[in-house]
């Protein structure tokens, strides 16, 4: 009777800890995927020459997967340079089992 009783409590232990390990890949996933595309749009943008229709277009996407992204007006002090701060506001659920939410930010720079 006791060999079954420890047997349940190791079952029931692997199972919290697949659990525990599908959530954190599930959530490195969503880093991963945000992060692509985050250098896909600065590549987009700088490829475009700027262009806000371009600019328009991404944050529309974005937004489809539930994301916000930002782009800042021209930084650059000079008239013949473009930078702009390219921003994606996302948020991963990295335990869903207790209901945790985090809002990330990737900031890069289109030049």
């Amino acid at each position: 009777m006791k060999q079954i009783f420890e047997d349940m409590i190791v079952i029931v232990l692997i199972i919290i800890g697949v659990l525990v390990n599908t959530c954190m890949i599930k959530a490195n996933l969503e880093i991963t995927e945000a992060r692509n595309y985050h250098a896909q749009v600065i590549e987009e943008i700088q490829a475009s020459g700027f262009s806000a229709n371009v600019i328009t277009d991404k944050q529309a996407e974005a937004q489809e997967h539930g994301w916000e992204l930002i782009v800042s007006d021209n930084l650059s002090p000079y008239e013949d340079r473009q930078d702009r701060k390219v921003t994606l506001v996302y948020t991963i659920t990295p335990l869903p089992i207790v209901g945790t939410e985090q809002e990330r930010n990737i900031v890069g720079y289109a030049r």
